[in-house]
């Protein structure tokens, strides 16, 4: 008997051994290639949350690395609690061993939300000035692959935003802005202090600034198009004059001056609300029309990990066509 048993268990376990070489070598899907004449670029942000995401955010970077990508934007939320200066360190290797450039601005979960005792009670305030010097050491790009950018930071009145970039690819103008969930900042917590306030009012200005500049900035140079991202969605379905638009409303404000003065294709990417989504939600309060030259990208997030592919076809006219590559709820390998 003893030997039998032994026999089934030793069978069981080749068994098991050749299942799981075989599922570790299957790997994601095979990649997009690109059409004649196109590029394409990776939008991906409010992921990895839990542990178990952590091991499907590997298939993610394994599936960016094997694509032909111009440029990788991250909106944001790198993390789900704690707000230590190792997760920084941990999201910064995962950028760095992307061979592509990338682009990246803060979620709410890197600073904003880090006062609760499960994210590690630290001041938000004090998260923003480290993530800064973690991600924003000098005006270029992370990833394997680094390329200059023009940053708000090099103006007198800035200096503080280095997270405010702007570059510049086939005509198409790329550019980051920092407005992060969490009412952009304005929700209440224990030991909130009017230094908060003041600096969410001092951030919203800098993101209108910015946005003015770029959108002027690109109707001077002839550019074909810009492409946005930041983290929140700032309330674009809901009516002007709403409480949740309200924080939002000078940056809404110039962006809708700065589309239709555009009057050329504009691709606003951003996160916070973890559904994919592709819509044209703005419309301009002035008149009541839309502004059917932007159309909002907004990708998957937790319990989703994956990322968008963004082909672009830039000429006679720039379009944006959207592949979502999403690890399967079930694959951990």
């Amino acid at each position: 008997m003893v030997h039998v048993r032994t026999r089934r268990l030793l069978v069981a376990a080749i068994f098991v051994a050749f299942v799981i070489a075989a599922v570790l070598s299957a790997g994601p899907p095979a990649p997009s290639p690109n059409a004649p004449g196109t590029f394409a670029f990776a939008v991906l942000g409010d992921a990895p949350y839990y542990v178990w995401e952590d091991i499907k955010y590997r298939l993610v970077l394994q599936d960016l690395r094997a694509h032909d990508l111009r440029i990788v934007l991250h909106v944001g939320d790198i993390f789900w609690r704690p707000c230590s200066d190792a997760r920084y360190e941990r999201s910064l290797r995962w950028f760095n061993s992307l061979p592509q450039p990338v682009m990246y601005t803060p979620g709410d979960n890197e600073w904003t939300d880090c006062w609760t005792q499960q994210e590690g009670g630290y001041d938000p305030q004090e998260r923003l000035a480290h993530l800064r010097q973690v991600f924003f050491p000098s005006p270029q790009t992370l990833g394997g692959r680094r390329l200059a950018v023009v940053t708000q930071a090099s103006q007198q009145p800035f200096r503080e935003f280095v997270e405010h970039v702007r570059w510049t690819h086939e005509g198409i103008v790329f550019a980051t802005v920092h407005l992060v969930g969490s009412g952009n900042g304005t929700e209440r917590y224990p030991g909130r202090t009017a230094r908060s306030d003041e600096a969410v009012v001092k951030r919203t200005a800098a993101a209108t600034a910015w946005i003015r500049e770029t959108f002027a900035g690109a109707i001077a140079a002839g550019a074909a198009a810009v492409v946005v991202g930041f983290h929140a969605n700032p309330a674009f379905e809901r009516s002007p004059g709403d409480a949740e638009r309200e924080t939002y409303e000078p940056f809404l404000t110039a962006l809708e001056e700065g589309i239709e003065a555009f009057a050329r294709p504009v691709l606003v990417t951003q996160g916070d609300d973890h559904i994919y989504l592709v819509d044209h939600p703005l419309v301009r309060r002035t008149t009541g029309r839309r502004l059917d030259n932007l159309t909002r990208l907004q990708v998957p997030g937790s319990p989703l990990v994956g990322w968008v592919r963004v082909v672009v076809t830039p000429r006679p006219n720039v379009t944006f066509a959207f592949e979502p590559r999403v690890v399967p709820r079930w694959k951990y390998w």
